[in-house]
């Protein structure tokens, strides 16, 4: 079966859309032919779809001889060629008239960028579609709608009869060295704490954490993303307690710290499933679900909007937390229940039985 799936990734928009996809690819593709859609600017002046020719990059030499590594979706792309998977461009003014091009049996959908039309549009050219959905906004005729967040069995979804609904945490996404983790222990004091807000910083915030914290006594390990637009600021702190890691080995970061203050996306499963407890920052409205019924659940401590966190209140609740052995205990037990690792089989499965 030939399986395309839609989703882009930048500095602007974030990572999480082609990470978490990206999971279920790779579980798709044992037995099925699997590639990506990614759209380009049209701007660029480059035709992406010539007649029985698609513009389908298998490299990153192509990405300079197609002339399009300045697109703002150049780091999505890379990061799903770098993963072994091709990827056909579209220019994203004439993406539905070019996706009619694409032959494949079942479209997967992870972008924000669509509406009602773009579903119905999609429903014609292909035999089956699906979305991975985070905020319920929009009718969805779609086969498969798949949900995978805590908040998700909230919502009373606009489908259709036959839409089968793939909800909650049984789904979640979740990558390969994040699964089948051990409890982990909780110290009595706390020495490492993780900052993460995800592959992208459009507002940053990471410059403006690391500003609040750099004179407490803990070793803070700071995540630069592969699509931050600024990193100057790293040179600013040259303090023994303040480490950057680029590249990050993610999960190997996460066993070594007792504490993490992380933007509430897809990074937030993985370090449920790590059992870390967490400091949630919502940096988006699609996060502001997942950050309210996991703090409901007891789960993470949510700090609400980025934009409305002081220092004085940033520091107060690291402390609070640092000082609270059963809180910090208690949240991690519940964490490490939360996810088992095996959404993607989950959703292959479904896809694959019902084509």
């Amino acid at each position: 079966m030939k399986i395309a799936i839609r989703a882009d990734g930048g500095s602007n928009i974030g990572m999480g859309h082609i990470m978490r996809t990206l999971v279920l690819a790779k579980e798709l593709s044992k037995e099925n032919d699997v590639f990506y859609v990614c759209r380009v600017e049209t701007i660029l002046g480059f035709k992406c779809y010539v007649k029985d020719n698609y513009c389908e990059v298998t490299s990153l030499n192509q990405l300079i001889k197609f002339k399009i590594n300045h697109s703002e979706y150049i780091q999505g792309i890379e990061k799903i060629l770098c993963d072994g998977f091709k990827v056909i461009l579209l220019n994203e003014d004439m993406l539905i008239n070019e996706l009619q091009h694409i032959g494949a049996d079942l479209l997967i959908t992870d972008s924000y960028a669509v509406n009602e039309k773009y579903f119905e549009e999609t429903k014609k050219i292909f035999k089956k579609t699906a979305y991975i959905d985070d905020m319920n906004k929009d009718y969805f005729n779609v086969d498969f709608l798949i949900n995978q967040n805590a908040d998700s069995e909230d919502f009373e979804y606009n489908v259709n009869s036959n839409t089968k609904l793939l909800l909650g945490t049984d789904y979640i996404l979740l990558r390969d060295e994040f699964k089948n983790n051990i409890n982990k222990h909780t110290k009595q004091k706390v020495c490492n704490i993780l900052i993460t807000v995800g592959g992208a910083d459009p507002y940053n915030l990471t410059e403006r954490i690391v500003n609040y914290i750099n004179e407490l006594d803990y070793n803070f390990h700071v995540v630069i993303g592969p699509s931050f637009s600024d990193t100057s600021f790293v040179e600013n702190f040259k303090t023994s307690n303040i480490k950057f890691y680029y590249n990050a080995d993610m999960c190997e970061i996460m066993k070594k710290c007792d504490i993490a203050i992380s933007a509430c996306g897809s990074t937030l499963y993985e370090l449920v499933a790590c059992g870390v407890p967490t400091l949630g920052i919502i940096i988006a409205e699609n996060q502001q679900g997942i950050a309210n019924k996991l703090d409901k659940m007891g789960i993470i401590k949510s700090l609400g909007w980025y934009d409305k966190i002081s220092k004085e209140e940033l520091i107060y609740n690291i402390d609070k937390l640092a000082n609270d052995y059963v809180l910090r205990k208690s949240l991690s037990e519940k964490a490490s229940k939360l996810v088992d690792g095996k959404g993607a089989e989950r959703i292959a499965k479904v896809l694959c039985e019902n084509i």
